[in-house]
């Protein structure tokens, strides 16, 4: 509620200037310019004795009712002529009124020394000259004092004197004045109690003067009338002898007179003087007489006040307020915001004895000032600590009033005043820095103002939110007006707003002519800002605005800024990656690597995305069940991702090869076995694994195509590598080449464990790409089918690579073993030759060889080190076949290959170094078994035939030749050989039947010379014949010890004439099964030798001058033929 000036006729004013301040203060619904003129005209119709002479009708000075009209004023009336007085009302009246009040100061503080200080510190405030103080003030002396009452409020009592027989008492109170003892106000009874509780109130009217009079208070107990009777029955609640005693004295009066008097428990005396002007709630004793003896005490609040009614007392009191808030302001030149509702002393003071004998109850008060600080605060903002307090006083009460009283009106038009400023703390945080501690105070007031308004109902008559004044708010069509929750987001909106208006200007501003890095480093400044901004937000804020007022200030904010920043961003980086060109990226063949330099990084593009991506993040967290427009923020950046993918790619590439250019070979450290490059290209996939990462692209299907492109790139890096790997250290090799011996250096095997580093870190790698999940969603998006096929697609990418790493790997070990083949080659040559000489050129080609092994043994991993010793078998399994053929092409003797194979074991010891033993034993078996059987003498290779025939024949089931049944017993001078029978023997006569003989020789020929071959008696026309003929072989015990001697059972058929004898099968049998099966019958299958592709046959083949090889060759082929 605005308010009147309160216009001052004074002939001697001596300045205007000096009460310019106060009518601005004190001026109603009028701008300045017709302030002056609305004065004059006041004063000019209606003077000082026409004002009081109206008053006079009805109501006194001080606004009470006169007496002649105390019965029979209607309600409308006495309010018309109550505001009448509040409107006619001026500055010298209200002067007057407060002289009035000093000179009659109620109250224990009130002094003669007081007094004049309060009126010089009124005149200041007032600011009156002299001359017309001194005429106002004769005229407050000469008034009658103030009509005061004294108000009461009887709380408690406790450990009262128990006055009944039963131990208790049934206390009431009588109070009065000493100057009128005949009127008494009298409490309610409390029954059968030493502790009562009244809480009730009076109001004393003092006609005295107030500093004489004395209060007293007085606690009786309450005897009703009672029969003889009734005093008996009493006399089962008795308590202790006294109260028998009393019961009994009670009996004998009632009997004799029939007399019940109270009986009067204690009283307390107290002098008004004793009162201070705001009241006191205190103890006193009961006393009775000159007993000491306790009688209890009394809790009472004891106050003063006036009468006077209470529209003029509140408008005086907050014209009051108004002109000491401005006093104390300009004396104490305070800081906005500074001052919190304390008083000086004097202005305390004033204020307190107007209230008091205004009769302002301590709501009127704070409705006074609520409207007076509003005011105020308007153009000297004070602190919101002093509105929260006078809130909370006042909340209790405006919702239980009409909203159509005067009292719901004044606070609603001061809270009006108010809420602009509140609102202008909430738009303006950001100008402040947290640093300070005032802001997040002052916030946290204004939030509690806010808070305790929404509980509060507007009227519909008062329109809090005026366009004239909220310009920055935006109204509606529709009908219903803004609440304060409305306005609260609106004022955080409006100055998050205001805020990124500020910073697009400060910072550099898009335009057209820009360049796309400019743009997209402002688009980076600008969302960094915001972050921080919300970053802020929740820090500092986000606790105090839920806690108050139950609203999530970043999430609020972040509501605001996201489709702001959407329409920001979306169009420049979409303009963006339209201007992106493809780049050259290199085909499987890596003929050539693309110029970095001439490639757009696009990094600055990347940490736009990385930017938005949190900012995404953090709106998710702030606001999870909205559907926020910067969602789908990547979708802008689809052809970035494959710009940055392609870039990737040329950047990993044109690493490795620098990486392998630097590399000088050497092993990171002692703990390793491979160089740098292996390290850098490893870290080169990780930064790919990074971007992946930060990336982290929420599409699913766009994110399976992506990872897909990552992995395939990945897998070309590896295959690069390897090939400029291999090419690196063939380089080397042929620049160090010395002669025609291959120099296998630190290096090459440094190369190999690289190039297997690499390929065995591969697949994990893949892994931690996360492929693995995202084929997992892929399949909850689509299908477990769908799913399963790129999960083989990614599969069958990475088996390529580490396929082709693998063959390169392969070839570069057996390079090594190529260009180790010349040395080795030369050195089984030469042992074969001079084995038993003695040679340097032996020695030469034992130290390459022992220095090879050495070297690859310490700088080769395991497996690599096996896999050159596998590639060094297969090179000498043909260096042994390429001698071998060459040499039995020279016809050389057995010697020879004996002399070959003592090199090849001599170099093979040099092969095992430490616990690895040789790589490739079925190629080693191979090249023995070749070397051994060429090493072997004539004879010696005819025995190792029937060696493998014997084999052979133990694997047969069955026999088409028949079987041959014998027994044998080793004797101390020899064998004893039983030939028992044959069995399904092939017939060979035209009968069907055969005429069988066995013939046996002891092989080979030349452990059993002298020995004549055995044969059996012919049994004619018979395939099963029995021949039951034992034989006596004498054996040397040399003889006895060679196991694998062989006997040799020739079955034939004899013809007619005896002249020749057909072939029909043999079978053979060793010393060693002999002596297994020794005293038993031996069952053999009967087979005929084929002349098939034996390793024994073809040795003999090549010993086309030996007589010996010659003859059995021709009867093997004989006997297979026949």
């Amino acid at each position: 509620m605005s308010y009147l000036s309160l216009p001052r006729v004074l002939s001697n004013m001596t300045s205007r200037n000096s009460t310019d301040k106060s009518s601005k203060y004190l001026s109603l619904n009028r701008t300045a310019g017709h302030e002056t003129h609305h004065i004059q005209k006041v004063c000019s119709t209606l003077s000082l004795n026409e004002t009081a002479e109206r008053r006079k009708r009805i109501l006194n000075r001080n606004g009470s009712i006169s007496n002649q009209y105390f019965r029979g004023v209607h309600k409308h009336l006495l309010e018309s002529h109550a505001k009448e007085v509040c409107h006619s009302m001026t500055i010298d009246d209200l002067y007057e009124e407060i002289l009035f009040e000093i000179y009659n100061n109620i109250g224990c503080e009130s002094s003669d020394a007081c007094r004049e200080s309060l009126v010089e510190f009124a005149k200041e405030v007032f600011k009156i000259p002299n001359a017309t103080h001194l005429e106002i003030s004769e005229i407050a002396m000469k008034k009658e004092p103030p009509k005061l009452r004294l108000n009461v409020e009887v709380i408690k009592a406790e450990n009262l004197l128990p006055m009944d027989s039963n131990g208790s008492s049934d206390p009431f109170v009588t109070l009065y004045l000493e100057s009128n003892i005949s009127h008494r106000y009298n409490s309610s009874v409390k029954t059968s109690t030493l502790s009562p509780i009244w809480e009730e109130h009076f109001s004393l009217p003092i006609t005295e003067g107030p500093r004489d009079e004395v209060l007293i208070i007085e606690v009786w107990d309450f005897d009703a009338a009672e029969t003889v009777k009734d005093k008996v029955n009493k006399l089962l609640d008795v308590k202790g002898v006294r109260g028998l005693s009393k019961l009994m004295k009670e009996i004998a009066v009632t009997a004799s007179s029939g007399k019940h008097d109270n009986e009067l428990i204690g009283r307390a005396m107290i002098s008004l003087k004793s009162i201070p002007v705001t009241g006191l709630t205190v103890w006193y004793n009961l006393e009775k007489g000159s007993k000491t003896k306790s009688r209890g005490s009394i809790l009472v609040n004891i106050a003063l006040s006036a009468e006077k009614n209470k529209n003029v007392a509140s408008q005086e009191h907050k014209h009051l307020l108004k002109l000491l808030l401005v006093h104390e302001l300009d004396s104490s030149q305070v800081a906005k915001y500074w001052w919190s509702g304390k008083f000086g002393a004097m202005a305390e003071a004033i204020r307190t004895q107007h209230a008091v004998q205004s009769g302002l109850s301590p709501v009127d008060c704070a409705l006074c000032q609520w409207h007076a600080y509003s005011t105020v605060h308007e153009t000297h903002k004070l602190n919101f600590v002093l509105f929260n307090s006078i809130l909370d006083v006042l909340a209790p009460v405006i919702n239980y009033l009409q909203n159509d009283s005067e009292d719901v009106k004044t606070f609603w038009e001061g809270a009006k005043r108010l809420l602009p400023s509140c609102f202008s703390i909430l738009r303006h945080l950001r100008s402040k820095q947290i640093s300070d501690n005032k802001i997040l105070k002052t916030l946290s007031e204004v939030l509690d103002i806010l808070s305790k308004l929404k509980t509060f109902e507007v009227p519909a008559t008062i329109d809090l939110f005026p366009k004239t004044v909220y310009g920055w708010l935006e109204y509606e069509d529709s009908e219903k007006p803004n609440t304060i929750d409305n306005v609260i987001i609106a004022a955080i909106n409006s100055g998050a707003k205001e805020w990124m208006e500020q910073i697009k200007e400060v910072g550099s501003q898009t335009k057209d002519h820009d360049s796309d890095e400019e743009k997209l480093q402002n688009v980076i400044k600008i969302i960094q800002m915001v972050r921080s901004d919300l970053q802020r937000a929740m820090e500092y804020f986000d606790k105090l605005f839920y806690h108050k007022i139950r609203v999530s200030y970043s999430t609020t904010l972040f509501m605001f800024y996201d489709s702001k920043l959407t329409e920001i961003c979306k169009a420049i980086v979409e303009q963006v990656c339209s201007n992106i060109k493809k780049l050259d990226v290199p085909d499987d063949n890596f003929e050539y690597l693309p110029n970095i330099d001439n490639v757009n990084m696009g990094t600055t593009l990347f940490e736009v995305y990385l930017v938005l991506k949190r900012y995404n993040t953090l709106g998710q967290s702030l606001c999870p069940n909205c559907q926020l427009e910067m969602n789908e923020f990547y979708l802008w950046f689809d052809r970035g991702v494959t710009h940055w993918l392609e870039i990737s790619i040329i950047k990993a590439l044109n690493r490795i090869q620098k990486a392998i250019d630097l590399d000088q070979l050497h092993a990171v450290d002692e703990t390793v076995k491979y160089s740098s490059s292996a390290v850098d290209t490893l870290a080169i996939f990780y930064q790919i694994k990074i971007f992946w990462q930060q990336l982290d692209w929420p599409d699913i299907e766009g994110s399976y195509l992506f990872v897909a492109k990552i992995v395939n790139d990945i897998c070309r890096c590896c295959v690069f590598y390897a090939q400029r790997m291999s090419h690196r250290v063939e380089a080397i090799t042929k620049r160090e080449q010395d002669g025609d011996m291959f120099n296998l250096s630190e290096e090459w095997c440094l190369a190999i464990n690289n190039m297997d580093y690499i390929r065995q870190s591969l697949p994990s790698f893949i892994k931690e790409l996360g492929t693995d999940t995202v084929i997992r969603r892929l399949g909850d998006y689509k299908t477990y089918l769908d799913a399963q096929r790129c999960a083989s697609t990614i599969k069958a990418v990475i088996d390529n690579a580490l396929d082709t790493q693998r063959n390169q790997i392969v070839e570069l070990i057996e390079y090594v073993a190529r260009r180790m083949s010349p040395s080795i080659r030369r050195y089984l040559t030469e042992g074969a030759e001079v084995l038993h000489e003695n040679s340097n050129s032996m020695e030469r080609l034992m130290m390459y060889l022992d220095g090879s092994l050495q070297t690859l043994y310490v700088n080769l991993n395991e497996v690599n080190f096996q896999r050159v010793l596998d590639s060094i078998w297969e090179e000498l399994s043909i260096i042994i076949y390429d001698l071998v053929q060459s040499n039995l092409d020279k016809r050389r003797p057995p010697a020879f290959f004996q002399n070959l194979r003592a090199t090849l074991h001599t170099m093979i010891s040099s092969f095992k170094i430490g616990d690895t033993k040789t790589s490739d034993v079925r190629i080693l078996s191979e090249i023995e078994n070749t070397l051994e059987l060429h090493a072997l003498e004539t004879a010696d290779l005819i025995h190792q035939y029937y060696l493998e025939r014997f084999k052979y024949q133990k694997q047969q089931e069955t026999s088409p030749f028949g079987q041959l049944t014998i027994s044998a017993q080793f004797t101390d001078s020899g064998l004893v050989l039983t030939i028992l029978n044959a069995r399904n023997l092939v017939s060979m006569d035209k009968n069907g039947l055969c005429d069988s003989f066995v013939k046996v020789f002891m092989i080979p020929n030349i452990r059993f010379n002298g020995f004549t071959p055995l044969k059996t008696a012919v049994h004619n026309k018979n395939c099963f014949p029995l021949y039951d003929e034992q034989f006596k072989i004498h054996l040397t015990p040399e003889q006895r010890q060679m196991e694998d001697s062989l006997i040799l059972f020739c079955v034939k058929d004899k013809d007619l004439f005896g002249m020749s004898s057909q072939y029909i099968a043999e079978c053979y049998i060793t010393f060693a099964d002999l002596i297994a099966a020794e005293g038993e019958q031996i069952l053999m299958n009967l087979c005929r030798p084929e002349y098939t592709d034996s390793l024994s046959l073809r040795a003999l083949e090549y010993r086309q001058g030996d007589k010996q090889a010659k003859e059995f060759l021709k009867k093997l082929k004989n006997k297979s033929y026949s």
